[in-house]
């Protein structure tokens, strides 16, 4: 979708490309918005992505799916 979405919105702003979405380049499971003008971002870890992890977040929350996930804001 974004490809898709980049394609239409192809109007330029001053020194960038108006995008609907930005992936993190290195986490793929990561959602960004902003909370109050903070920048947020929440990341999830599948049960396979949780076990491999060489450090655990401290503040991540289990859910009964199976998946972690960590709130991140700044």
């Amino acid at each position: 979708m974004t490809n898709v979405a980049s394609r239409f919105c192809s109007r330029e702003l001053p020194g960038e490309l108006l995008r609907i979405h930005r992936e993190a380049p290195d986490v793929v499971n990561v959602a960004h918005w902003h909370i109050n003008g903070y920048p947020a971002a929440v990341v999830v870890w599948t049960a396979e992505e949780w076990a491999a992890l060489e450090h655990r977040p401290l503040d991540a929350q289990a859910y009964p799916n199976g998946i972690w996930c960590a709130l991140r804001i700044g």
